[in-house]
């Protein structure tokens, strides 16, 4: 059996956060190594836990998503970060992709679809919501 995918969930909601984490963890192949309330937080995690996917919310206090995926991409660059947003907005999609981001995913995805996301950005393809 391959190593587990090593994820770190980012969001400043806690009852959203613990469930992407419960989900998540339900999955075999999956191994949750951290929760992070804010971008700070989630940059100084990833440093000293290098996951391999950092699921991360784009409109937090601080920093917010953005700035912490700019970050994120110099500081730990073999991990791959997956924005998680309510946000349909064309112009932040596109930020996020300068910002180095893997995935954009709408937060009314299924923890199926989301556990695919994961999977696949892991393994380096390239995902963005279909809306």
């Amino acid at each position: 059996m391959s190593e587990a995918i090593r994820i770190l969930v980012a969001d400043d909601h806690p009852l959203f956060r613990e469930g992407v984490v419960h989900s998540l963890t339900s999955e075999p192949d999956f191994a949750v190594v951290g929760e992070a309330a804010s971008g700070e937080e989630a940059l100084q995690l990833a440093r000293d836990l290098l996951p391999d996917v950092v699921l991360l919310d784009i409109g937090m206090p601080g920093w917010g998503g953005l700035v912490t995926a700019e970050k994120l991409a110099t500081a730990c660059p073999a991990t791959r970060v997956v924005m998680l947003t309510v946000l349909e907005d064309e112009d932040k999609l596109l930020a996020a992709f300068k910002a180095g981001v893997r995935g954009y995913v709408l937060k009314g995805v299924s923890a199926r679809e989301l556990a695919n996301v994961v999977r696949a950005t892991a393994h380096g393809d390239v995902y963005v919501s279909p809306s």
